[in-house]
């Protein structure tokens, strides 16, 4: 008699975890969708990035204003402003509109980090989750890049990547030539979501339900890597210089 798993039950259970791990094109992701911004009107924001009117247009971007999200200030001098960006409520790249909403939606950003940050501000960027398809092109993080203003790059303290994947450490070290050197060693990576509560201890940071839900990935393998580095450095240790055994003394 054969045991395991019944191949139909393992497709069933692949599919119902992709469908958990790739929201839809279009998934809502703003808590209410009639949320209307202070200074919005008629489904438009106006104002000037580097002394430029732009209009940006919120009923376009509606679906993914909770890509940015503010956790108030650092406990510790309480002037550095805490911004979450979470990569899981990216648009997708294969909407037809691709282009024209992430310019909306960077602008958008913009926007609320010009009227948020007035002295230093750290970045914490959530990977996990994240499907290729929603991580934007290099061409266009380097378009956004260029497009921010001194102040902004000057005030940034960190960016702290969470659960970041080797492909999006490949994908930052190619593109290191293009961007300054200030900016690379203000990036830390964060694989775990209890290794950002260390680091965050005093600040509560929103973490979305389909983050925390691959967060044990993370953890299980983060918790491996230790266990094997601290195993190696425990036989390190416990043998002496040259792998030979101590000889006892006379």
């Amino acid at each position: 008699m054969k045991s395991g798993v019944n191949p139909r039950t393992k497709v069933l259970f692949n599919d119902a975890l992709l469908s958990l791990l790739s929201p839809p094109i279009l998934r809502p992701t703003s808590n209410n969708l009639t949320d209307i911004d202070p200074d919005e009107e008629n489904g438009v924001i106006s104002c000037t990035i580097d002394n430029n009117l732009i209009n940006i247009d919120t009923k376009t971007i509606s679906p993914f204003k909770c890509v940015f999200g503010s956790a108030g200030k650092l406990q510790e001098d309480s002037q550095t402003a805490i911004v979450a960006i979470y990569g899981c409520w990216l648009p997708d790249r294969r909407l037809r509109e691709y282009r024209y909403i992430m310019d909306q939606l960077f602008y958008y950003i913009y926007h609320k980090l010009e009227n948020l940050v007035i002295n230093d501000y750290v970045l914490v960027y959530f990977h996990g989750a994240t499907p290729k398809h929603r991580t934007p092109e290099l061409k266009f993080l380097r378009k956004y890049y260029q497009m921010v203003n001194f102040r902004l790059r000057k005030n940034l303290r960190g960016i702290y990547v969470v659960h970041p994947t080797r492909w999006l450490r490949t994908v930052i070290a190619v593109s290191r030539p293009f961007f300054s050197n200030k900016f690379y060693h203000k990036v830390h990576y964060i694989y775990t979501i209890a290794e950002l509560e260390r680091e965050f201890p005093n600040n509560p940071i929103t973490i979305p339900l389909i983050i925390e839900q691959t967060d044990w990935l993370y953890s299980q393998k983060y918790d491996r890597q230790n266990a094997s580095i601290k195993r190696s450095i425990g036989r390190s240790v416990s043998q002496p210089f040259g792998g030979k055994e101590a000889e006892s003394p006379a």
